[in-house]
C-alpha cells in the first residue's frame, strides 16, 4: 500500500484530516503574517465561536493541567489536530504492515486523543514561558489586569458563556484570558470592551466598558 492509499483508506482518513486542517491553520497563518495581518497565532483573528458553559467546564482544574490560555488557542488546537492526527495514522500503519489491515478508526480515535493530551499541555506550557512578550503572555492568573480595559476576541461573553479576552498591561504587554460577564443577562460580543473588575478561579470577571477608551491593539 502506498503512502497515499494509506492517508486516504477509511480506517486512516480522520487522521489524514487533523493533519491537512493542522496543516490548512499554519499555511494561513503563515499567509496573514506575510500580509500584515497577524503577529501571532490567534492574533486578531476573532472566531465567533461557542465555548463551554462554566457549568459544562466542570474541573477547572483540568484546563489548568493542559496550560489552557499560557498560548493563544489556535497553537493549542493547532497542537491537538498534529499530535492527534500523527498519533492515529502511526497505530493505523502499524496494523497495516503487521495484521495486513487496520482497525475501524473510532477505535484508534479514542487513544490517540488520550495520548494527545499530554502533547499539548507540554506545546501549552513550553510555549508559554518563552513566547514573544510583545505579543502574548502566558501569565492568565496575574491579578495585574484588574481595574483595566479589554477586548472580546473569541466567543461572546456572558455571565455563563466565557470567551476570550486580550488586555495591555500597564508595562505594554498583551494578555489573553477566559473571562465570564459579572452582569447577569448582559452580553459582551466579539470585538467590544470590557472593563476587568476581577477574578472568578481561572476567569477574569468584566462587565461591558462605560466608558471605552480608543483601542491601544
Amino acid at each position: 500500500m502506498s503512502f497515499l492509499e494509506l492517508l486516504l483508506a477509511p480506517q486512516c482518513l480522520p487522521f489524514s484530516l487533523s493533519v491537512a486542517l493542522f496543516l490548512f491553520i499554519t499555511v494561513l497563518e503563515v499567509i496573514l503574517v506575510w500580509l500584515g495581518s497577524a503577529g501571532s497565532f490567534g492574533v486578531d483573528l476573532s472566531l465567533d465561536v461557542d465555548v463551554p458553559s462554566t457549568s459544562d467546564l466542570g474541573n477547572i482544574w483540568f484546563l489548568d493541567w493542559l496550560g489552557v490560555g499560557r498560548v493563544p488557542y489556535l497553537v493549542s488546537i493547532a497542537a491537538l489536530l498534529l499530535s492527534f492526527g500523527m498519533f492515529g495514522l502511526f497505530a493505523q500503519t502499524l496494523q497495516f504492515e503487521v495484521l495486513g489491515t487496520a482497525v475501524a478508526w473510532p477505535f484508534i480515535a479514542v487513544g490517540s486523543a488520550l495520548f494527545s493530551l499530554p502533547v499539548v499541555r507540554v506545546v501549552n506550557l513550553g510555549l508559554g514561558r518563552i513566547w514573544p512578550r510583545e505579543v502574548e503572555s502566558s501569565a492568565v492568573t496575574h491579578d495585574s489586569l484588574v481595574g483595566l480595559q479589554g477586548v472580546v476576541v473569541m466567543g461572546t461573553v456572558t455571565s455563563s458563556d466565557p470567551g476570550q479576552i486580550k488586555a495591555r498591561d500597564p508595562q505594554g504587554t498583551l494578555h489573553y484570558g477566559l473571562a465570564i460577564n459579572d452582569v447577569e443577562g448582559e452580553t459582551v460580543a466579539p470585538g467590544q470592551a470590557v472593563l476587568i473588575v476581577g477574578r472568578r478561579n481561572a476567569f477574569y470577571r468584566v462587565i461591558r466598558h462605560p466608558n471605552p477608551l480608543p483601542p491601544e491593539f
